[in-house]
């Protein structure tokens, strides 16, 4: 069977990256390596894919400057189809300020720059792009009225939806929560989302149960080294995640959220699916930079090969 038409709707940013020693406190100046990576969420999660084999659209807008230019061409040069991409003439493209610390953890300040200028005309404009049948990726960098358009489309396009609510805010309607059939939120996304502290899987149920009691049908929570927790309100499971040395957790979710979307558009089982998942994400948190360390299909067929998942029900 043919894998089913991908495209992802998101932001790009130019990542400016310090690797620091441990991240800084309140007042405190460091001394750090600098270097610089194509990132932003949505561009990192369809170099995911496009690194795991698959030909995925993505949409994003970037501005007529040099950190535009070599965004694109970090895009093409993985894989990446660009034909829905737009280059805003005036405008700045976005950039990151991004500090890692040697035990992976980050902090991270976005400047969305050309991100932030997607309207729901824009949406309109570069609809045509989805193909009948489409797995549709959204994640929320993108401005509200954006994505409150790019849902409303579902049921006249007929495409399915994963939506990653990061960075995580509030806005959404009640009409666009109801066209989402994924949604992908982490911890501290749920957490903002719903009130629930995800600490066991008691806890992960409540969450998941709000997150299908806001329009979702399927939840499906990331909880970093614990794993990940899905639910439709009929299945639910917990998979553990897979134990590596964490470098860079910085892209872990994109990684995670281009990887699912691979496995649902080869039509993989969502069991399955998350379990490339996981793998895919920790992958990536072994490696440095967003987009440099998403694995090839060869990588995460070698890894999985090697190592077993237990499953907790």
């Amino acid at each position: 069977m043919n894998p089913c038409p991908l495209i992802f709707f998101g932001t790009t940013n130019l990542d400016l990256c310090f690797n620091v020693e441990r991240l800084p406190t309140l007042g405190e100046s460091l001394i750090g390596s600098l270097v610089r990576h194509p990132g932003g969420k949505g561009a990192n999660q369809a170099v995911a894919a496009a690194k795991l084999g698959m030909r995925p659209k993505f949409f994003t807008r970037l501005g007529d400057d040099e950190a535009g230019d070599v965004l694109m061409r970090a895009l093409t040069d993985a894989g990446v189809l660009t034909e829905a991409v737009q280059i805003a003439s005036g405008e700045a493209s976005g950039s990151a300020l991004v500090m890692v610390g040697d035990d992976g953890s980050n902090m991270i300040i976005i400047d969305p720059g050309a991100n932030a200028n997607v309207t729901a005309a824009v949406i309109d404009e570069v609809a045509h792009h989805i193909e009948p049948g489409s797995i549709v990726v959204a994640e929320m960098g993108l401005p509200v009225d954006a994505l409150e358009q790019l849902f409303a489309l579902k049921p006249r396009l007929g495409f399915r939806l994963i939506f990653n609510p990061a960075p995580v805010r509030t806005g959404l309607s009640r009409e666009a929560w109801s066209q989402v059939d994924f949604v992908t939120p982490n911890e501290s996304e749920t957490f903002e989302l719903t009130g629930v502290e995800v600490v066991d899987p008691q806890s992960a149920a409540r969450a998941a149960k709000i997150l299908l009691e806001l329009g979702a049908k399927a939840a499906l929570i990331t909880l970093g080294e614990r794993g990940a927790f899905y639910s439709n309100g009929e299945e639910s499971f917990l998979l553990p995640s897979f134990p590596v040395v964490v470098v860079d957790a910085t892209a872990a979710g994109d990684a995670f959220n281009g990887g699912f979307a691979a496995a649902l558009a080869r039509n993989v089982p969502v069991r399955e699916a998350v379990r490339q998942a996981m793998a895919i994400a920790a992958l990536c948190v072994t490696r440095r930079g967003a987009q440099p360390s998403m694995p090839t299909a060869e990588a995460v067929d070698e890894f999985l090969n090697h190592r077993t998942l237990l499953e907790i029900r």
